[in-house]
């Protein structure tokens, strides 16, 4: 399988690990993956509300997505699951909002269950939540960093660990403060949800850890002024093609999808808002006219490079290397 970067040069979020992994578990363990999470991980936790399989599911009530522009009655998603069998590792999890807290207590009490079940190490939770890596984009996921699995937060100097997640129309979201022994779960089927996010998780991470959370991304009332030539050009990801121009004076990029996923959605033309420039050429610019299928509000896009002075633009969290100059 191509790379869309070289191995330990930018992070970038890829579901692509997470089914390796859950492969390496197969082979360990000699069971399906979905066995091996029953076995070895759903039952010994109590966790009876999470599930693999469609079949799974239909012996419970299960939310559908929901999409549609804002202002408009939502309506239902083309699909209930259009992940295919072998995204199991990342993207066919489903759960209730109690065992994903269930699940975040079992981190915060050592690895093990309510009823003192062992399923991990001690060190094996410490090392999940040490910082593997620095995040450019920190506002797609609210990520600082990254740790073995786990999206870590620095809350003005608190601590936190979490990750959230996202199929048609339906978002997930896990918040925990360890210092306070705190665990929010948020899961959702449509409408606003990061917009929802954003103001629930901050009243109560305030209210239960005294965590002061970041205010969303948005445009500095005096944007700065950012020199677009070193960015305009071609990016591309395996899927994705993202060409960044200048009109007028004003900044914008296409982003459209190619090859198998080409289907997936028309072209998206958004336009860039600076937002901030680093010292070492990092610019943040802030996005809009993406739909809300991808951004209710503002969509973070970052430019920034990657060792061998090649350029990139990550979207979504997603690292797209430049590829062509503009014509």
């Amino acid at each position: 399988m191509a790379l869309d970067c070289p191995p330990d040069t930018v992070l970038s979020y890829s579901s692509v690990g997470y089914n390796v992994l859950g492969r390496i578990v197969e082979v360990l363990t000699g069971r399906t993956w979905d066995a091996a999470l029953r076995d070895l991980l759903l039952t010994p936790l109590g966790l009876d509300r999470t599930m693999t399989l469609p079949e799974e599911v239909l012996r419970f009530r299960a939310a559908m997505g929901h999409l549609g522009e804002p202002g408009q009655e939502p309506e239902p998603a083309p699909a209930w699951d259009l992940m295919p069998r072998s995204a199991g590792p990342y993207g066919r999890v489903c759960a209730t909002a109690g065992d994903v807290v269930r699940f975040a207590r079992a981190h915060l009490d050592g690895g093990v269950g309510r009823d003192g079940t062992r399923v991990l190490t001690r060190d094996s939770v410490a090392a999940m939540r040490r910082r593997q890596v620095d995040v450019l984009d920190k506002w797609t996921v609210s990520a600082d960093g990254w740790g073995l699995g786990w999206t870590l937060y620095d809350w003005s100097g608190t601590a936190g660990f979490g990750h959230d997640g996202a199929s048609i129309g339906q978002y997930a979201y896990l918040r925990v403060v360890p210092g306070a022994g705190v665990a929010v779960a948020l899961l959702t089927n449509g409408g606003a949800a990061r917009l929802l996010y954003a103001e629930l998780m901050s009243e109560l991470l305030a209210e239960l850890a005294e965590v002061r959370m970041p205010a969303p991304l948005a445009p500095p009332a005096s944007p700065p002024a950012i020199d677009m030539t070193p960015l305009l050009g071609t990016y591309r990801r395996e899927g994705v093609d993202i060409t960044v121009h200048e009109r007028d004076g004003r900044p914008g990029l296409r982003y459209e999808f190619t090859g198998g996923m080409k289907d997936f959605s028309p072209p998206l033309d958004i336009a860039l808002t600076p937002v901030s420039l680093a010292a070492d050429g990092t610019a943040v610019f802030a996005g809009a006219g993406a739909g809300p299928s991808f951004s209710e509000d503002w969509m973070p896009v970052v430019f920034s490079h990657l060792p061998d002075g090649t350029g990139c633009c990550l979207v979504g969290m997603r690292a797209a290397p430049r590829v062509a100059a503009p014509l």
